[in-house]
């Protein structure tokens, strides 16, 4: 299935892993230069890598403190600590995903990184084409209900 996304959502990753995030995305986001980004694999299946940026970081992780105390809040505050890897932005715009996370993430050749406004993510292509007809039908019955 090809998806047609428009092209400034794909972007291709080097052989250093690198991927470059938009201007557009870097400036709606405050990303610069030196920024430290968290980056934790989707537990959805396709998988997809989360991107936040510091201040996105701890109101998730503020987020998560508010749930209700329990070995489900312990386990999930444990699986955040644990499973996420930091990335620093370069001077063009791009960051290293760690080997690992493109493993779990099956990240290879080319990607589409999305703005979520509260974080940012990134796909396999692959995985973003299984999800298309699945989003196109969300987008329609929401588009339908609200217009």
């Amino acid at each position: 299935m090809n998806t047609y996304f428009n092209e400034k959502n794909l972007h291709t990753v080097d052989a250093k892993g690198r991927v470059i995030l938009s201007k557009e995305i870097r400036d709606r986001h405050g990303i610069k230069k030196g920024d430290v980004l968290y980056c934790v694999p989707s537990l959805e299946n396709p998988t997809y890598l989360e991107i936040r940026t510091e201040s996105q970081w701890a109101r998730y992780f503020e987020a998560l403190g508010k749930a209700e105390e329990g070995e489900e809040k312990k386990l999930s505050f444990r699986f955040a600590r644990l499973a996420h890897v930091t990335a620093t932005v370069d001077g063009q715009g791009r960051i290293s995903i760690p080997q690992q996370i493109r493993d779990s993430c099956r990240i290879s050749e080319t990607v589409a990184v999305v703005d979520m406004d509260k974080h940012i993510e990134v796909w396999a292509k692959e995985h973003i084409d299984q999800k298309y007809e699945e989003m196109v039908r969300a987008f329609k019955k929401l588009n339908d209900k609200m217009f």
